[in-house]
């Protein structure tokens, strides 16, 4: 009866989070396209740079010019740059009561000349269409930000353990719900926002965010209080990204920066929902523990939902990245290493350590 009601928690809370996801319409780009400036904030991006700026030179729509921010790298990150064709802005040390994220952007966007500002992180890579996809639905709702969530490329097996980060991460931005973009607290993905100049300057840019490790959500927040639409699509086609190619560390260091500032961003709906379909899979998972003691027809009836909860998540967790069947079917492990990493960052904040990402403190 317990795993029962664990399978229809997690099915309901994830079903309703992801009942309307939205792709990028393929679409040509539009004769009267916007001109486009990137801006890709970068330290210690030279081997993502190397991915993501010639996924840019081959756009069937150019950009007018890609904006590579050097935020004091220790590596080969200005050099990579340039020999892609990137203009390279040095960028300077962040002034008092700012993060290295959004000043590297403000530093960016002060010698951009774009129509339209597209901020990118450096672990993006683009399919050749893909601003042009952008461009279209941007001509058809000009005073929209559009978002996407890149697709999670796997390429070792650690990675996996990202699984439930991103499901949570991109169900947690309220915009793929039933309501969709009408939603109450929509926010914005981080790694790709697309925005006109003119409303970025009229919001006053990332001055708002100066202190902020998710600028997105703080961003999607003050767009809302301004009757500004967020456009919010899943990259699956058109945007992937590679995360976390220095290894474990670098995984576990990167989500627990996610906690640090996440904290009390979320909309109540997609909140609730996302507790919805843990708490299932908790459940489900608790009574697979207590399997051994049961007898054969419970057992049975046990396995019998649990294959039906793997595949139905499998189905949810490919919309956000290549992850494994196999990741599904022993959803425990990557579930249990979620809930231990979010324990441990709320101890940390709890006992006011800060948390550090490539060398800097963030939260």
């Amino acid at each position: 009866m317990m795993a029962a009601i664990g399978g229809i928690l997690s099915v309901v809370g994830f079903a309703r989070l992801f009942a309307r996801p939205a792709f990028l319409p393929k679409r040509k780009a539009p004769q009267s396209a916007p001109t486009i400036s990137v801006v890709v904030p970068a330290r210690d991006e030279a081997e993502n740079l190397g991915r993501l700026l010639p996924s840019l030179n081959g756009q069937t729509l150019m950009p007018k010019e890609v904006l590579v921010v050097d935020d004091q790298s220790s590596d080969s990150t200005a050099d990579v740059a340039r020999s892609f064709g990137a203009r390279v802005v040095d960028g300077v040390t962040p002034p008092e009561g700012w993060y290295g994220k959004p000043w590297a952007c403000r530093q960016g966007v002060e010698v951009a000349s774009g129509e339209v500002l597209l901020f990118l992180d450096a672990d993006v890579e683009l399919e050749e269409d893909a601003l042009a996809r952008m461009a279209a639905h941007a001509v058809d709702h000009p005073a929209a930000v559009i978002s996407v969530c890149p697709w999670h490329r796997i390429e070792k097996v650690y990675e996996e353990f990202s699984v439930f980060f991103n499901l949570l991460m991109t169900g947690g931005i309220g915009a793929f719900t039933r309501r969709g973009w009408a939603a109450k607290g929509v926010g914005l993905f981080g790694q790709l926002m697309w925005i006109s100049r003119d409303l970025y300057d009229e919001i006053g840019g990332h001055g708002r965010v100066r202190n902020r490790v998710l600028e997105n959500f703080h961003l999607s927040r003050d767009f809302e209080s301004m009757g500004v639409e967020r456009h919010c699509f899943l990259g699956r086609g058109a945007v992937s990204m590679r995360m976390f190619p220095g290894g474990f560390d670098e995984l576990v260091a990167s989500w627990a920066k996610g906690f640090a500032g996440g904290a009390g961003l979320v909309a109540k709906v997609p909140l609730i929902l996302s507790s919805l379909g843990l708490t299932g899979l908790m459940v489900l998972m608790m009574c697979g523990l207590s399997s051994p003691f049961g007898d054969a027809k419970s057992l049975a009836v046990l396995v019998g939902i649990w294959l039906v909860v793997a595949v139905i998540l499998f189905r949810w967790m490919r919309m956000v990245g290549k992850f494994s069947l196999l990741n599904a079917l022993l959803f425990p492990v990557s579930l249990m290493f979620y809930q231990s990493l979010f324990a441990r960052s709320l101890l940390q904040q709890k006992r006011g350590r800060t948390v550090k990402w490539k060398g800097r403190d963030v939260a």
